[in-house]
């Protein structure tokens, strides 16, 4: 044991003695560090992004290769990763629509890749953001004017037709023929009926789905919701030949929509492009559904009434029952006052009107509806029903006659507005002028001049030819911001008989007492059919 202890001893003490000659020169590599500007840039489709980075380095220039990539695919492979788009230091990039790297609107993720030649070593910038557009939206009024025989939509850009209120004012723009313009002086066939954009809460995360809707007499077409460049018509949103290419109506149902088609009702979501097979078809079922849907965000005849529509076959009031709202579009309650009434002395019977429905909206007290009839003996009068009732003799509240009233009684009238939660805000509008008036626990209906609130008469210029108070079921962007003056923004559309000669009449009502707090005027339009808000 002792001669292997003294061999090791030795074997060490040799080895800690060696002289080591080798050559171990290392050398410190250099670094690059590179800033960019900003974390987010905004651009348009065709328009140039450019970035200017610093770059922090020892490197010789001569030595240093740029490359811009974005993030995505490109050609037919399967995987997404980083794709070089441009050479050089400073990005002076054109963003062009791609069916794969860039496939349309949204945010895309960018980075500059810079290399050192002689090594091959990769250095980095920080992933930025950048938000790509076909086209700057126009957020307010959407108008849907004409000839009689084609038609223009215009859009009218001012505070009142934005979405939230604007921290500051918005300069007031008017585009009266917003449409044509975009689409090569090309117009609309047939006479205006009424417009929409089909933006619900979840639409901004699929902006290909949606449009601007635009029906006339002759059809719809749909319209690019920021370009508003022709998307196709109306049939283009169905399966072909599932629909029968009747546009009647559509309904914005928080994160889905509904279109009305010839009787036949049709759902889907903001993730799914077209329809697909009737929700409700007319010739399976008993019921012919008026288009005019009222829904309801309350909870009603404990909680199973969401919406209320008239059956146009059977004449009567139809509610959409179930804990899922319009969702579920086939459990129906008749409106039926006399079943179960016992000693309630009803005012006329919800599910047998007897009558065709002319107007139907949420007005009166909270929770009433207004719905304005018409009978085979041509007499007009108006119903008053609650919807937050338990059972349905509860439901109709008074009949209010009409033919007391000479514009009612001579059929000038042409179009009525309700105002949501107060009694006095009611509306009629003649070629004339718009009346207010009150609906009182079924007291005799007395209408008055629109007035404001100083009692000055609000006059028209021209004949008028439509008037709504606006509540559009529509949504914006991530915060999903509802139409900050919903129930209080009135339109009032007129015309002089040329061309251009067509007003839009902005006025703002005060919810309390009915009238006009302040009226603004936007010139440059036909004959004004219809107004709405667009939010995307």
């Amino acid at each position: 044991m002792s001669k292997l202890y003294i061999i090791f001893l030795t074997l060490f003490l040799l080895y800690g003695c060696y002289d080591d000659k080798g050559n171990y020169d290392y050398k410190s590599l250099d670094s690059l560090l590179i800033t960019l500007p900003s974390k987010t840039y905004s651009c348009l489709f065709g328009e140039k992004l450019q970035i200017s980075p610093t770059i922090e380095t020892t490197i010789p220039e001569t030595d240093l290769i740029y490359e811009w990539e974005f993030y995505g695919k490109d050609g037919d492979n399967y995987w997404s990763r980083y794709f070089p788009v441009y050479k050089g230091k400073e990005l002076d990039y054109t963003c062009l629509y791609n069916d794969t790297l860039l496939p349309g609107e949204g945010t895309y993720s960018l980075r500059l890749n810079v290399t050192q030649n002689s090594t091959g070593r990769h250095f980095y910038s920080e992933v930025v953001s950048v938000k790509l557009d076909f086209q700057l939206s126009h957020i307010g009024a959407m108008v849907l004017h004409g000839d009689g025989i084609s038609s223009d939509i215009g859009i009218v850009v001012a505070d009142e037709f934005q979405i939230v209120k604007p921290e500051s004012s918005v300069i007031p723009e008017v585009y009266p023929h917003f449409y044509s313009n975009a689409n090569a002086g090309e117009r609309i066939d047939g006479r205006g009926q009424w417009i929409i954009q089909n933006c619900t809460k979840s639409s901004y995360r699929y902006p290909e789905n949606i449009f601007v809707i635009a029906a006339t007499d002759k059809g719809a077409v749909l319209a690019h919701s920021k370009s508003l460049l022709n998307n196709g018509s109306w049939n283009d949103l169905f399966n072909g030949g599932l629909n029968q290419g009747k546009p009647e109506n559509v309904v914005i149902n928080s994160m889905s929509f509904m279109a009305f088609d010839g009787g036949d009702v049709f759902k889907k979501t903001s993730t799914e492009v077209l329809f697909a097979v009737p929700l409700y078809a007319t010739a399976d079922y008993e019921y012919d559904f008026d288009p005019r849907i009222l829904p309801f965000s309350h909870h009603t005849y404990k909680d199973v009434l969401r919406a209320l529509l008239f059956d146009r076959a059977k004449r009567g009031f139809v509610a959409i029952i179930g804990s899922a709202g319009l969702n579920s579009f086939n459990k129906f309650l008749e409106l039926d006052a006399t079943v179960g009434a016992g000693r309630v002395n009803i005012p006329f019977n919800p599910g047998d009107m007897k009558a065709d429905l002319i107007h139907m909206d949420l007005g009166g007290l909270g929770d009433h509806v207004l719905a304005v009839m018409k009978n085979d003996g041509g007499e007009y009068f108006m119903v008053e029903m609650d919807v937050s009732v338990k059972t349905a003799p509860e439901t109709p509240k008074f009949k209010y006659d009409l033919m007391h009233v000479e514009d009612v009684k001579n059929n000038r009238v042409i179009d009525w507005a309700f105002g949501s939660t107060f009694m006095n805000m009611c509306y009629f509008a003649t070629s004339e002028g718009v009346y207010r008036f009150s609906v009182d626990n079924g007291k005799t209906i007395r209408p008055e001049p629109l007035m404001t609130a100083n009692n000055a008469k609000v006059r028209f210029e021209g004949n008028i030819t439509m008037m709504k108070i606006l509540k559009p079921d529509i949504f914006s962007g991530n915060n999903n911001d509802v139409y900050y003056k919903s129930n209080v923004e009135m339109v009032v559309g007129t015309y002089g008989g040329t061309s251009g000669s067509g007003i839009l009449y902005s006025i703002e009502l005060d919810p309390l007492s009915g009238r006009v707090l302040l009226v603004r005027e936007y010139t440059g339009f036909d004959e004004i059919c219809d107004v709405n808000i667009k939010g995307y």
